[in-house]
């Protein structure tokens, strides 16, 4: 599932250079760019197939595939790289914490003596730190929950970065407490 991911990405980074292209170059070159942006679609179409087949094929990933879109914001590649990527996102044993960590969303303090720095992210998994921002982004204009948080953290004076990584963690601690529940609620 990763492989395919990983494919799609290329396939996604190619096919905005391509319209970037058609953008700026001349009519002349417009027919050539366009069945080359063809392509490119067709070929991202047929990753996402499939991705779908490969969730499809397997009983826990088709199970939590079907829990996590649940939430306004997350979509389809969203939840395909957490499955991927994240795979522990459903683990009874992490805290909540821990995964905040794993994902790369834990504030790192840059403190010495009395010395106080700013706080940032780092480390974890860079993949899913991506895509969890544009669902938090997605999630921020279209899940009234998130809106709300993030406006809130915003009107606290939070740099709008800041309330949006904040949104990050609130979304992924969300899956992880949604995925246990559905755990549990088959286990029962």
């Amino acid at each position: 599932m990763a492989a395919w991911l990983d494919r799609r990405a290329q396939w996604s980074e190619q096919l905005a250079r391509e319209k970037n292209r058609l953008q700026k170059s001349p009519a002349i070159l417009h027919p050539g760019l366009r069945a080359m942006i063809t392509f490119m679609e067709d070929q991202i179409a047929d990753v996402d197939a499939q991705l779908h087949r490969v969730v499809q094929a397997d009983a826990t990933l088709r199970e939590r595939a079907a829990v996590l879109p649940s939430v306004t914001g997350i979509g389809a590649v969203t939840t395909w790289r957490l499955l991927a990527y994240l795979s522990e996102i459903a683990a009874a044993d992490w805290h909540r914490n821990q995964l905040v960590a794993l994902a790369g969303l834990a504030p790192w303090n840059r403190d010495s003596g009395k010395w106080k720095g700013k706080r940032s992210i780092s480390g974890g998994r860079g993949k899913v730190r991506r895509c969890l921002y544009m669902a938090a982004q997605s999630a921020a204009q279209h899940n009234p929950v998130i809106r709300e948080y993030v406006q809130r953290l915003i009107a606290r004076g939070k740099p709008y970065k800041c309330a949006s990584v904040a949104a990050m963690r609130k979304l992924l601690i969300h899956l992880q407490s949604l995925l246990k529940q559905h755990q549990n609620a088959l286990a029962s």
